[in-house]
């Protein structure tokens, strides 16, 4: 599948989206401190209070994309892939791949007065999502002594990969302009020096990292 040409009107999302991970990174770092739990070996405090699962970041995240001017009515949470607005034989629809047969995506962006234009379901090249958006939330528990790490942090590095091959997946089916995987990090987690430039020139994907701690300079 060829990724649909990308037009004017991306350039709304990925500035939107840029500068809220600018924003979400200078609050995450700002957040006060836990100080770390360990209960058998298998239950953790997370590090900072305002965070305590990945959907917790995707709520902070569009909350800072509506106070930096997106409205509430573009943002959309856990989207599902739907008859109505992809059907046959467009690349993204369900019933077009089968192996893949359902999709959701933590936050898809398009403004109203472009879905309320678009000649549903689409059936071919034209109508697209602005962006879509993956969250991943990688805490630091598994570096608390005493812990048991349940195969962290390979096991959620896999997560993120994954979730890098599902935004490519959306990009090449025509179902958004661009995609983004943000990754919340409360500590080092390991991944390639690479792995940012390699996920974009694979499939388009940008991933983006928001650190709760400084990086040494």
């Amino acid at each position: 599948m060829t990724p649909a040409p990308l037009s004017k009107a991306t350039s709304w999302a990925e500035s939107a989206v840029e500068e809220t991970c600018r924003r979400a990174e200078e609050w995450y770092r700002a957040l006060p401190l836990f100080e770390p739990r360990v209960n058998l070996g298998s239950v953790t405090g997370f590090k900072y209070p305002a965070l305590l699962s990945e959907q917790d970041c995707v709520m902070h995240f569009a909350r800072f994309l509506n106070e930096g001017g997106v409205p509430w009515e573009a943002i959309h949470h856990q989207v599902s892939v739907s008859r109505w607005m992809f059907d046959q034989p467009h690349p993204a629809a369900t019933a077009s791949n089968p192996a893949e047969s359902r999709w959701r995506v933590d936050l898809a962006l398009l403004k109203s007065e472009d879905f309320l234009a678009a000649s549903l379901p689409a059936i071919g090249p034209g109508f697209q999502f602005d962006a879509f958006l993956e969250f991943a939330y990688l805490d630091d528990f598994w570096t608390l002594p005493g812990v048991n790490p349940f195969g962290e942090p390979g096991k959620r590095r896999e997560k993120v990969e994954k979730d890098v091959a599902k935004i490519g997946r959306y990009l090449a089916g025509g179902a958004c302009q661009i995609g983004y995987v943000i990754v919340f990090e409360e500590c080092d987690w390991g991944f390639s020096p690479t792995f940012v430039s390699d996920g974009e020139a694979s499939n388009g994907c940008r991933v983006r990292f928001v650190r709760g701690y400084s990086i040494p300079s």
